[in-house]
């Protein structure tokens, strides 16, 4: 059963480069410029799945529930942190979030349910190979550095792995088409990687504004490299996604995830990053 945590991580301290390397941090605090206008529209394509096809299966329309009820928070916490980026020189996401919106409002308004719900989908079986890189291969990146990003992302992920199963179910229970799968997949794919390519390129050029010409070749040299390491992880594992009958509720709960979703299942304030935490425990 899905759990909707609500750990309490934030702080006062506005640092944005919560990594000690910077590039880590960047890369995915333009993601998370994206994430909640992406968590509203899944929210919005399972909340028509709960209603209108789970008369016969209310296992299914109660796991809904607390799937939105955990994107709804994840939508929450980014938009908090997100405050610190667009008070401090990052207006520029404004133009990549218009994107969003508009590319979800009418991919709802112009396509079946069937493929919004293959979209989600799609997104939702991708990010679960994306939470188990951060937390099984990139531990030492959410160590020695500031709390409260590290935390969200940690968190998050963790419940990416957790509801990794939700929305394929949901896709089965309207349509379940081979064909309409792997488009929604595909477009699902490109679409959130073409978004927060564009949110982490315009960070990058803020966090790389004052560098020296050598910085700057470092800088852009290490998150190619991070990037490169992340699609080497996930693209292989993926191509399971492509198996007519996968199923994601068979990948197993790794113990470094199963002690992440407790460690964020706390009512105490959380001030020590969960790869630090571990370390030292």
């Amino acid at each position: 059963m899905l759990t909707a945590r609500k750990p309490d991580i934030a702080t006062d301290d506005p640092h944005l480069a919560w990594s000690t390397v910077p590039e880590f941090a960047h890369i995915y605090n333009g993601a998370s410029a994206v994430i909640p206008y992406v968590e509203h529209y899944l929210n919005h394509v399972m909340a028509m799945v709960r209603d209108g096809h789970c008369t016969d299966n209310p296992a299914l329309a109660a796991e809904l529930d607390q799937f939105i009820r955990q994107e709804a928070t994840h939508a929450r916490y980014h938009s908090l942190f997100n405050k610190r980026m667009f008070g401090a020189g990052y207006e520029g996401l404004k133009t990549v979030i218009d994107r969003a919106v508009d590319d979800l409002q009418r991919m709802k308004a112009r396509r079946s349910l069937a493929f919004n719900v293959a979209y989600c989908a799609g997104f939702e079986t991708t990010a679960t190979f994306s939470a188990k890189f951060l937390l099984e291969r990139c531990f030492p990146l959410f160590k020695a550095g500031d709390a409260y990003g590290a935390n969200l992302l940690q968190w998050h992920v963790a419940e990416e792995f957790e509801h990794r199963a939700t929305c394929h179910a949901a896709f089965r229970q309207v349509s379940g088409n081979y064909v309409v799968r792997l488009a929604g997949l595909a477009y699902s794919f490109w679409h959130i990687n073409m978004l927060f390519g564009r949110a982490t390129a315009i960070v990058m050029a803020v966090h790389r504004a004052d560098m020296t010409q050598a910085e700057r070749r470092a800088s852009v040299r290490m998150e190619k490299r991070l990037i490169r390491r992340q699609l080497a992880y996930m693209l292989p594992r993926m191509l399971r996604l492509l198996v007519p009958y996968y199923d994601p509720a068979r990948l197993a709960v790794s113990p470094r995830i199963a002690q992440a979703l407790d460690y964020y299942r706390r009512n105490d304030p959380i001030r020590v990053s969960f790869a630090d935490a571990v370390e030292t425990a």
